[in-house]
């Protein structure tokens, strides 16, 4: 039976938290959206009659030079309302119409929404490094056995600071050119202790993974993962609680088993549920200490779907992070570089989800966004923004789909007219609009039934 008593007022404050931040995001996405339709409207000289934030009754609103700006009941959209939208509309005066606007004009202001958030996306990346993002570095921790790094003599702790000349501070950097040179020598300086720097010479070898959206990919490796051992989070109440283990805390040995990351902490914890543990932590203040640490059994099925049995610690890891950080001109670049790597993984994403190589059951609606919003508030600022960033190229991505009633709909019909030389029937545009609206509805439908599974699952 639901307990009452058992919500706390913490509960509904982080709740309450949450949804101030989740209806926050949405609002700013929104607005930014038909702020694009509503100022390149007014600059090809079409008239706007309503600016509204969601749809449905009303709310509150006020009158300004002819336009009318609202908030509505249902926060799930907004629109901007030009005189003339409609082509059946009876207009005695076509001045300022939108359906009598030059076609250029018209395709201008429907991009223009989906403009703006790709804009919106750069503004949010300059903030945040400016800001500065912390940012997984090069220390290296496991080296696998066998491994071009191995030979070469690379070490747990080592820090490649270099790269055939070319700087190094992050591990993506690092992923990224050697997965591109499989059987090219290159030239690598390493820190070793914190204090020396040594040259060495290593060939990435040709080796088969599966990439972020689950296809088989040729790379180059050279054996080596990040040093992942120091305690982001810790859940309270959980066996790494009660042992005594504390956020900044640094993993060094477990039954004398030292840690380099995940792997090493599953073969000597987590694959050792209710037994006893000796933990070695390195703590903020310099000193090391013992502790005694006893994973929590937990039931949950493997990949086969067969019960297994793990210890759960109840920790976040993460590893030693380099602070990302730029003047305005450098966080103008990167952030344009970001948008762009953002835009083209979302793009692809989307042609694979259509095509079936990624499963639809990604798709998600209100309630996921709520969850990562409410997820993204306990990290802080910068994360929120970054979501916002994430949803925002999103949105402008998903309008410019050419399916009637989006944008992309639109732009597809007034480049149907260029080439045909004259408007497509009210009638076929009508009959599109219909579907369309049935296939956005559908959309949403799939979308909150996968967010249903998710919080079932």
């Amino acid at each position: 039976m639901f307990d009452v008593a058992a919500i706390s007022l913490d509960s509904i404050a982080a709740f309450g938290i949450d949804m101030f931040v989740f209806l926050l995001g949405l609002a700013a996405l929104i607005f930014v959206h038909e702020l694009g339709h509503f100022l390149i409207a007014r600059k090809c000289g079409v008239i706007v009659e309503k600016f509204s934030l969601g749809f449905g009754p009303k709310i509150v609103g006020f009158k300004q030079g002819g336009t009318e700006y609202l908030i509505a009941a249902i926060p799930l959209g907004g629109y901007v309302k030009m005189k003339g939208e409609d082509p059946g509309e009876e207009l005695g005066d076509t001045t300022g119409s939108f359906s009598h606007a030059n076609v250029y004009h018209r395709i201008a202001i429907a991009f223009g929404g989906p403009l703006f958030n790709i804009l919106f996306a750069i503004l949010i990346y300059v903030i945040v490094f400016m800001n500065g993002v912390p940012t997984l570095g090069t220390t290296v921790g496991m080296v696998r056995d066998d491994s071009p790094a191995l030979a070469a003599g690379i070490e747990t702790g080592d820090r490649i600071v270099e790269v055939n000349g070319q700087e190094i501070r992050f591990w993506d950097q690092l992923l990224q050119i050697v997965h591109d040179a499989p059987g090219e020598p290159m030239q690598f300086v390493v820190e070793k202790d914190g204090k020396s720097l040594v040259e060495k010479t290593i060939t990435p070898v040709s080796e088969e993974i599966v990439n972020l959206w689950g296809e088989k990919e040729t790379v180059g490796l050279i054996g080596i993962t990040p040093l992942v051992r120091r305690i982001a989070d810790v859940e309270e109440g959980s066996a790494a609680d009660k042992a005594g283990i504390q956020k900044g805390d640094v993993l060094l040995e477990i039954n004398n088993t030292p840690i380099r990351g995940w792997q090493d902490l599953k073969t000597a914890a987590m694959d050792h549920p209710g037994k006893q543990l000796d933990v070695t932590v390195l703590r903020e203040d310099g000193m090391t200490y013992d502790l005694k640490l006893t994973p929590k059994p937990e039931k949950m099925k493997d990949e086969t779907g067969k019960d297994i049995t793990i210890g759960q610690l109840g920790v976040a890891l993460q590893g030693e992070m380099e602070v990302e950080q730029y003047g305005i001109i450098g966080s103008m670049w990167r952030s344009v570089e970001e948008t762009w790597k953002l835009t083209y993984l979302i793009a692809v994403s989307v042609k694979k989800m259509i095509f079936g190589s990624v499963s639809a059951e990604n798709i998600g609606g209100p309630i996921m966004i709520f969850q990562f919003y409410g997820q993204q508030a306990e990290q802080g600022f910068n994360q929120i923004i970054r979501l916002t960033a994430l949803l925002s190229i999103n949105l402008g991505l998903i309008n410019l789909f050419p399916i009637p009633i989006l944008d992309g709909g639109h732009i597809m019909f007034f480049l149907i007219e260029i080439l045909k030389g004259k408007p497509v029937s009210e009638r076929s545009r009508e009959r599109a609009a219909q579907v369309g609206l049935f296939m956005i509805l559908f959309l949403m439908i799939f979308a909150f039934y996968n967010d249903i599974m998710r919080i079932m699952k």
